[in-house]
């Protein structure tokens, strides 16, 4: 009876997580790019590990070995979709072509076994390297996608919004130690475990790694504003730029944000940096990241920090907590955990450190 529970696990989280995410791409609460492809990837789960447990209690599914390598082929491909969907990123040739594998399967499969080719044993070895290409695949390619989406973050917007990628950061863990897993197990092949208590261990593992996954994905998400697009005509303009243009453009964003204090705007964006200055956004970041070496919003946690340190020497403030207050509200920071964080990071000690040494005694 425990075994029976414990080879279903897996099965019945994915099917757990498949009822949650419909219910919210129903209820479109959320986006549906998003939420339509975890959805897809934990219906896809669901069938593999319906197979696995039907394989394991001594009652193969109807197609066998056939729809196992199929959906097997289809797992990472799907996930690596709903990364670019998390990511904002068009769909391009990638996912159809680590979706390719599990299209020849469907149809080579079944020749084999009508024309009856032998090649059975060759078919497996074929499917197990091309599921290690795609967890190959899917991991390097994930890891970019997070990193360029942190970069355009950083490039857009200033109120501190990398923190809506760290689930996702978390979720790669959990994808690269799950992949491992996979991979291994996938290497073995599951006659390996057949008839044997060993078949728990991968079970229990892939179930928490499963709900870890769900968990994580449920908790990741980024507004629809969060990323906005390029425009083709924006970015010739910034690539044709001379250095005497890069040279105006850089001193009227410094005028803007020195002397009009955009800064202190806690939700300043990019556009409205570009706005101000008469010019687009991508020509605004490409003359930051020329000039400065700098993202857009290390800039502008530049002037903050600078304008929180003259705030916090201010000795019309009578009490620290009256001057650290005054610093995080009038120079745009969005919180205290933020203001905290980035002027340690930045002046090498916490606030209150940095008042009791650049004020005067009384």
């Amino acid at each position: 009876m425990l075994y029976q529970w414990i080879i279903s696990l897996p099965m019945m989280l994915c099917f757990f997580w498949s009822i949650f995410f419909a219910v919210r791409f129903l209820r479109g609460n959320a986006e549906p790019r998003v939420t339509g492809t975890i959805l897809l990837f934990y219906l896809v789960t669901t069938v593999l590990y319906t197979d696995h447990w039907l394989y394991f209690s001594g009652h193969p599914s109807f197609c066998g070995e056939w729809s196992y390598s199929v959906v097997n082929l289809c797992v990472y491909p799907i996930y690596y979709s709903y990364l670019r969907a998390l990511t904002r990123t068009k769909i391009s040739f990638e996912v159809p072509l680590l979706l390719l594998p599990a299209v020849l399967m469907t149809v080579i499969f079944p020749l084999n076994v009508r024309l009856h080719w032998g090649i059975e044993n060759s078919i497996h070895l074929v499917a197990r390297l091309c599921f290690a290409v795609q967890v190959v695949w899917v991991l390097v390619r994930g890891y970019r996608l997070i990193r360029d989406t942190q970069r355009r973050l950083d490039n857009n917007y200033t109120d501190d919004r990398s923190y809506l990628l760290q689930p996702t950061h978390i979720l790669l863990l959990f994808v690269g130690f799950t992949a491992f897993v996979s991979m291994l197990l996938n290497l073995l092949g599951r006659d390996t475990f057949d008839g044997s208590v060993l078949v728990s261990i991968p079970a229990v593992l892939m179930s928490v790694l499963l709900y870890g996954l769900g968990y994580v994905a449920a908790h990741t998400f980024m507004p629809e504003d969060t990323i906005a697009q390029v425009e083709e005509d924006e970015e010739e303009k910034a690539r044709r730029a001379t250095t005497a243009e890069t040279d105006e453009l850089f001193n009227k964003i410094t005028t803007a944000l020195r002397e009009d204090k955009l800064f202190t705007n806690p939700n300043l964006t990019i556009q409205d940096l570009a706005t101000a200055v008469g010019s687009n956004r991508t020509y605004v970041s490409a003359c930051i990241n020329r000039r400065t070496n700098f993202s857009f919003s290390q800039l502008v946690i530049q002037y903050r920090v600078e304008n929180a340190k003259m705030l916090l020497a201010d000795t019309r403030y009578h009490s620290d907590h009256e001057a650290i207050s005054n610093a995080i509200a009038l120079s745009g920071f969005t919180s205290d955990q933020t203001f905290y964080r980035v002027f340690k990071e930045m002046a090498g000690m916490t606030p209150l450190q940095y008042r009791k040494q650049n004020t005067p005694k009384m």
